[in-house]
């Protein structure tokens, strides 16, 4: 048995209430058409009193039903019962009055019989069917035994009747295949808002930042990741891409105008990432070209994963042969050592500190590459970075032999915490502050290094900054300086920044290089940390 229609089902109701003014409309027009005489056939004929009130009654009915069907009280179901048994009952008496079936009146009872197929199931439309062919009948068998009419008048009632079995198995056949298309389309509309949902979750938690802009560069639609490579709070609410990333905006409106461009990464500022730009046309279902489609990479990944690439047959190819090479370094450097210890003149001894210095260098390059090789990962901890940079300072001026004046540490917060591994973190300043000697052209007792501390409420990131009073860094080699095997220097190897490049992203942390402004000139390295 299926269910029947819900009383709470607004498009159910709305139905009812349509056919409840057609009600009300066909009371007045019978009345009317009474004091008027505007029909062929006269109505009325036969007891124009009885057929007045039972046209007013038809009339108040309506109105009656009418105002149920806006309280929506009794219930759907039963309002569709009292309003088909009354509305057969009064149009069969309206019919008598009017001298019988010859007024054909009892036509408009399909009309009932068609709209009880609708709001009803096919069992209870039948029954509508078989009261108003009962009713039919009992007025022709009252007319004839009162000789208002013939015998022959039974067929016109048969046929009636039949007509009203017809139409109520039409209208049910109709309305079921109605409800079942409904059904599926609801279906249908429940799948593909499920299906939307689903593709804006996964647009939504992409690791790839996804821009949908018009022609115009107007931001329709941006997910998380686009909203966290970009640095933004939403992306939703903006108009323009030029707001909020200019540079982006300009290689877009660069693609549209020649598509086979080759993209660069666009550096940000602050502690955001590098992004990777692609763009990619959507056509509309015309096929003609519509937004775009833009993706946003954290290009200090892509390059990672490069130089992983880069160096994965280097580092192999070191670990397998490392000792291979040591040994005959620690030959070369004991034979220099031994010549060393000899009795040899100024230049002989120049030469044999050249060939330790170089092997000492080479053993370097080998030491490093093998813990690229090993790619080691980290293991953050919360450290107190104010702390931890005054243990460092004392250990790291001890070792290099450098006074206390000339390392100053400017961390005006106490209670600044950052994740990141501790070893990692000391051999990265390590490293930096090396440089700061090491690439200096000042006498050593003149170097001057300074680590500046605080928090950036843009980025909302911790970040500290390691300068010095060397000469600095040319624009041309700024975009070399994190490169491996990239060095200025005779004695380095080349290694040392891109390590620590590559120690701090693996603690989710950023490096970036800054111009120093003051004329002392020097270098400044920051790092944006995680914060703990």
């Amino acid at each position: 048995m299926k269910p029947s229609i819900s009383q709470n089902n607004s498009q159910t109701w709305r139905p009812l209430g349509l056919f409840n003014l057609y009600r009300l409309t066909l009371a007045l027009a019978l009345l009317v058409f009474f004091h008027t005489d505007m029909l062929i056939g006269k109505l009325g004929e036969l007891h124009p009193e009885a057929y007045l009130a039972t046209s007013l009654t038809f009339f108040v009915s309506s109105l009656l039903f009418i105002f149920m069907q806006q309280k929506r009280s009794p219930s759907f179901n039963r309002q569709v019962v009292l309003g088909n048994s009354s509305d057969i009952i009064l149009i069969t008496l309206l019919m008598h009055f009017s001298g019988g079936l010859s007024s054909a009146l009892g036509m408009l009872i399909i009309i009932n019989i068609v709209a009880t197929g609708t709001f009803l199931r096919p069992r209870q439309s039948f029954f509508f069917a078989a009261l108003a062919s009962m009713a039919i009948l009992g007025e022709q068998t009252y007319s004839y035994y009162h000789h208002i009419s013939d015998a022959a008048s039974y067929t016109t009632a048969g046929i009636l009747g039949i007509v009203f079995f017809a139409s109520s198995m039409l209208a049910s056949i109709l309305v079921e295949r109605a409800r079942e298309y409904e059904a599926m389309a609801s279906q249908r509309e429940a799948d593909l808002l499920h299906l939307e949902k689903l593709n804006e979750h996964i647009i939504q938690n992409m690791r790839t930042g996804i821009l949908v802009v018009d022609n115009q560069g107007q931001i329709k639609l941006a997910n998380q990741a686009a909203e966290r490579l970009l640095g933004q709070n939403s992306l939703q609410r903006a108009t323009q891409l030029e707001k909020i990333f200019p540079i982006l905006d300009k290689r877009f409106f660069e693609w549209l105008a020649q598509p086979q461009m080759q993209q660069t990464p666009i550096q940000q500022s602050q502690g955001l990432p590098d992004i990777q730009p692609g763009f990619r046309q959507l056509y509309d279902a015309d096929g003609q070209p519509g937004d775009t489609l833009i993706f946003l990479e954290d290009a200090t990944q892509l390059n990672q994963r490069f130089q992983q690439i880069k160096l994965a047959s280097l580092g192999r190819l070191t670990a397998s042969i490392a000792h291979e090479i040591r040994n005959p370094l620690s030959a070369i450097n004991h034979a220099a050592q031994l010549l060393s210890e000899a009795d040899l003149d100024e230049g002989d001894q120049k030469l044999t500190s050249i060939i330790t210095m170089q092997v000492q260098r080479l053993d370097t390059v080998i030491k490093n590459v093998l813990q690229l090789s090993r790619n080691e990962s980290s293991s953050p901890e919360a450290i107190n970075i104010r702390q931890w940079c005054e243990n460092f300072k004392e250990e790291f001026c001890t070792r290099n032999q450098l006074q206390a004046e000339q390392f100053n540490i400017n961390i005006p917060a106490d209670n600044l915490q950052v994740l990141f591994d501790p070893s990692h973190l000391h051999q990265v300043f390590d490293n930096l502050c090396g440089n700061a000697i090491s690439h200096n052209d000042r006498e050593k007792s003149d170097v001057k290094i300074t680590i500046d501390g605080g928090f950036d409420w843009d980025s909302d990131q911790i970040y500290i900054d390691v300068k010095d009073n060397g000469p600095g860094i040319d624009e041309e080699t700024i975009q070399q300086i994190f490169d491996p095997f990239f060095t200025t220097s005779s004695k380095g190897t080349g290694l040392g920044l891109y390590i620590s490049k590559e120690m701090i992203e693996s603690n989710r942390a950023r490096i970036r290089y800054i111009h120093v402004d003051d004329q002392a000139g020097g270098s400044c390295f920051r790092i944006y940390f995680l914060k703990a």
